[in-house]
């Protein structure tokens, strides 16, 4: 189980505990201003700049220093996990906005048993990193609440509440799509969004290029049953994280260091030669997240 589970689960994941989906939560972690400073701010903070200490291309000429990238990481990866509920958050340097890849059916007990509103919001990350204005994101009731204040991540027609049918299709076209779910607090432990995105366009995955762990890897695993491969190649292009490498007359090889558990490539398998795994059951990968 991982830390955040233990901190912030209940018997079970952090992110399917209802009570991290609570106004109670919310209003003692601050959540309403803390989105409206974040995301209104989100241009001018770790999208183009890492804890308010550098661009990108700074971060690529220092992150793997021997001194200066090994603290930018320490003070980046700590201050993720800070606590809205009990430590004074830094909004600019985007403190508390922790993140996980999660499943899509995961993602489907989220908005079907557990968030009590959800709304489409356009992508911030994909918007200021590739330009692309596309309604990826679930909001919960904190986005929900300082949409309105903040217009250019409101979708053409408005703030749409979904119910949970219209959740579920969503999550079912995104997924067609071959999207990445990732589950979101805004902070720590108050969760305020689920995203589907592409890894190039996610400002947090991109930082993971440089150890930088502000979304962690799934809980689970890829795990190929090579007897009931048919090797039909329909997992060749799902992988984002470049887990994956099929290779024909052989079928697919998953690397496990490389994997974050999305289930893309579950998704596409008939024959079920793909499942997922708890990565605490495998000790190269238990505890790496």
């Amino acid at each position: 189980m991982c830390q955040m589970c233990l901190k912030h689960g209940a018997a079970g994941k952090w992110y399917l505990n209802a009570k991290n989906y609570m106004n109670e939560i919310y209003e003692d972690a601050n959540s309403y201003e803390y989105l409206e400073n974040l995301w209104g701010n989100l241009e001018r903070s770790y999208v183009r700049k890492v804890y308010g200490l550098m661009n990108m291309s700074g971060l690529s000429k220092h992150a793997n220093t021997p001194l200066i990238g090994k603290v930018l990481k320490w003070y980046a990866n700590r201050g993720f996990l800070f606590d809205g509920t009990k430590k004074k958050i830094n909004y600019a340097a985007t403190q508390g906005h922790f993140g996980q890849v999660i499943t899509i059916n995961e993602a489907k007990t989220i908005v079907t048993e557990i968030a009590p509103i959800i709304a489409k919001a356009q992508c911030p990350c994909k918007y200021f990193t590739r330009g692309i204005k596309e309604a990826t994101c679930l909001g919960f009731t904190p986005l929900v609440e300082v949409l309105n204040k903040l217009p250019r991540f409101v979708p053409k027609n408005g703030v749409e509440i979904l119910n949970p049918d219209k959740a579920i299709a969503f999550l079912d076209e995104m997924s067609k799509k071959g999207r990445v779910n990732t589950i979101w607090c805004a902070p720590v432990p108050a969760i305020a969004a689920l995203c589907s995105c592409d890894a190039p366009s996610c400002g947090a995955l991109r930082l993971r290029e440089f150890n930088i762990n502000a979304c962690w890897k799934g809980d689970y695993i890829a795990d190929l049953d090579k007897d009931k491969c048919i090797q039909c190649g329909n997992c060749s292009n799902r992988c984002q994280f470049k887990a994956l490498e099929y290779r024909e007359g052989l079928g697919p090889e998953i690397n496990l260091h490389l994997c974050f558990g999305c289930g893309k490539c579950t998704e596409v398998c008939e024959q079920h030669a793909i499942k997922l795994i708890d990565r605490n059951q495998i000790p190269e990968t238990r505890g790496k997240y």
